[in-house]
């Protein structure tokens, strides 16, 4: 009998046994992978939705090293489902779809960021995506898939414009009167002497210079959106931009393409239509790797999970993004891993701050009104995160003015954020 009769042979005899296991979505037979190396023993591969070191798991969901003598293997796949298209209503939305202000097309969800302040996520994109190139007021609608795709008012409204970096524009039609009032008088005089001239007035301002082309929105439900990017997955933090990086970037229209940055700290003049054009500085033009609807779509180094910039503009030969550490700066919002998205990453935080606990335990439990210390998850602005730290509890709180020094509860403790509750008095039911 081949390998391979045997591995399926094997794989047939245990599908039952093995799918039952904790996330464990898939069976069936390929080669081996050792140390990233892919061999030539085929093996009963085990596909499962995360990968999880064996002692976060019960000795249940363990996946055994062999079946009928024939090794497995281990395939970490994330979560399979029905494919949608990127144009399609995506609930939760990951970064890659169709999104748009209520008043434009349709532009691409480009990557969750978190609010630097208060630590909410928040969806970026683009100012001509979010906020309709200036025009928009915060608060209005922005619209999952875009009104271009079949986005509507009401149902369709993921977020809500939080703010913006306006664009500043070189030429844009005229908003002053007095111009407006020239050029009516004009082309009154032209018409009645039969001249088929006509003046055109123009806002021009060619001094104005602009760094990105970005724009943040709140979304009604924080689970509507998902930190993941679309066909890349989930990022780590940023890079800067490099001559020769490979890229890549998943987007509305052309989906998962990738390229090369070829032209750093460039200056270019971006058109608007409608008489619009802006100039940029310092941005970063990769190989063509985009079409219309890409706009908003993150710019991915091609070896690591990290932003490097925003797309923003392009033709049939070349693509523009601004790069990404000026975006984030001008909105006050950060790209960082998500804290413990996976079952290994939230024991580790807990390990951690369990250890932390035992360390200082006897230091907080001294304090004048503490009656406990635990581990839990933190509290921002009322609302419960997935960060994990420490929790003092106490039977009332008190202004820090009022304590004295000795009393005081410090904010962290070797970078562990420390909540305080107020618990009243503890005592038996």
């Amino acid at each position: 009998m081949s390998q391979l009769q045997e591995a399926r042979q094997a794989k047939a005899v245990h599908t039952t046994d093995i799918m039952s296991r904790a996330n464990v979505v898939g069976v069936g037979v390929g080669y081996k992978v050792s140390d990233s190396q892919v061999s030539d023993e085929i093996s009963v591969v085990v596909l499962v939705s995360q990968k999880v070191p064996k002692s976060s798991l019960s000795s249940k969901s363990i996946i055994p090293q062999e079946v009928n003598d024939v090794r497995t293997d281990v395939l970490q796949v994330g979560e399979l489902r029905a494919l949608q298209a990127r144009t399609d209503r995506w609930r939760p939305a990951p970064a890659g779809v169709s999104l748009g202000h209520y008043r434009i097309t349709a532009g691409t969800l480009g990557i969750v960021v978190r609010d630097r302040a208060s630590g909410e996520r928040l969806i970026l994109s683009n100012n001509h995506v979010l906020a309709n190139s200036n025009l928009a007021t915060l608060g209005d609608p922005v619209l999952q898939p875009g009104p271009l795709d079949g986005g509507q008012l009401g149902k369709d409204i993921i977020a809500r414009l939080e703010r913006f970096q306006p664009v500043h524009f070189n030429t844009a039609p005229a908003t002053c009167n007095l111009a407006k009032l020239y050029a009516w008088l004009g082309n009154k005089l032209a018409s009645s002497l039969g001249s088929r001239h006509r003046l055109q007035i123009t806002q021009t301002n060619p001094m104005a210079s602009n760094q990105v082309d970005a724009a943040v929105a709140r979304p009604l439900e924080d689970g509507a959106i998902l930190d993941e990017d679309l066909e890349i997955g989930l990022l780590e933090g940023v890079s800067a931009p490099r001559l020769g990086m490979m890229v890549r970037k998943s987007g509305r229209t052309t989906g998962f393409t990738s390229g090369a940055i070829n032209v750093l700290d460039a200056t270019v003049v971006i058109s608007y239509g409608s008489e619009h054009s802006a100039t940029f500085e310092n941005q970063i033009v990769t190989t063509p790797m985009s079409m219309g609807g890409d706009s908003g779509s993150l710019l991915v180094d091609n070896d690591a999970p990290l932003a490097v910039g925003l797309l923003f503009a392009g033709s049939d030969q070349a693509t523009i993004h601004n790069p990404i550490q000026p975006v984030l700066d001008s909105l006050n919002v950060s790209i960082s891993r998500p804290i413990a998205h996976s079952l290994a990453d939230r024991q580790a935080s807990i390990d951690k701050v369990q250890a932390i606990r035992e360390s200082y335990q006897e230091m907080l439990m001294s304090k004048e009104n503490v009656i406990g210390v635990g581990v839990g998850l933190r509290h921002k602005g009322g609302k419960r995160t997935e960060e994990v730290g420490l929790v003092v509890f106490v039977r009332r709180k008190i202004p820090k003015g009022s304590l004295s020094a000795e009393d005081l509860i410090p904010d962290q403790i070797e970078g562990i954020p420390v909540d305080v509750k107020e618990v009243g008095e503890l005592g038996v039911f």
